[in-house]
């Protein structure tokens, strides 16, 4: 028995060796890339229509992509998922947005990254009733008169929100770079 242990420990690290993509760079060595939300922007905005019906909402998250290293960086792609303030300091995740732009960043640089993610009121409001039923139950709130105070304070961001699990792979004469990355918005 402890044989058929020990062979199936070293197989599975042999797989797990073989399967790792070489070139993986750690992100905390200087001169790697670094990203920070610098803002989230209203991209477009409709007026309020009570559910079922559905609203959309575009939001822009802009980022900071700093290249410190002295060649250029090109990001492969990028994702993140963000969250809404439900309650003071509890957040309940809304969307998880994925890009596969490759640009280009030069060197010794910092510029700016938009992502545009277009949500509806309709689509929130199947996330809060299903994936995120269970916080919603925890904040014993109403996933319909969240929605719309959401919708109602988006334009003047009376409530955080949160950028989390982000993740944005570079592309670099040195190998691949995976970069995560999180923040919040208003900064407070």
């Amino acid at each position: 028995m402890r044989k058929i242990l020990l062979i199936l420990l070293i197989s599975s690290l042999a797989v797990w060796g073989f399967a790792c993509k070489p070139g993986l760079l750690p992100t905390e060595e200087a001169g790697k890339p670094k990203i920070t939300l610098d803002r989230v922007e209203i991209a477009s905005y409709f007026p309020w229509v009570d559910l079922p019906a559905a609203t959309p909402l575009g939001l822009a998250f802009i980022f900071n992509v700093e290249n410190p290293s002295g060649y250029n960086i090109m990001l492969d792609n990028i994702k993140f998922s963000f969250s809404f303030e439900a309650a003071p300091g509890k957040y309940i995740e809304i969307a998880t947005p994925t890009v596969y732009d490759r640009i280009y960043f030069p060197p010794k640089t910092t510029s700016q990254y938009r992502v545009v993610s277009v949500l509806s009121s309709g689509t929130i409001r199947l996330t809060l009733l299903v994936a995120q039923a269970p916080k919603v139950q925890a904040l014993n709130a109403n996933p319909a008169e969240l929605i719309k105070d959401w919708f109602a304070k988006i334009g003047d961001f009376k409530f955080g929100i949160k950028i989390h699990e982000g993740m944005a792979v570079f592309q670099t004469e040195k190998g691949d770079v995976f970069v995560p990355f999180e923040g919040t918005f208003p900064k407070k």
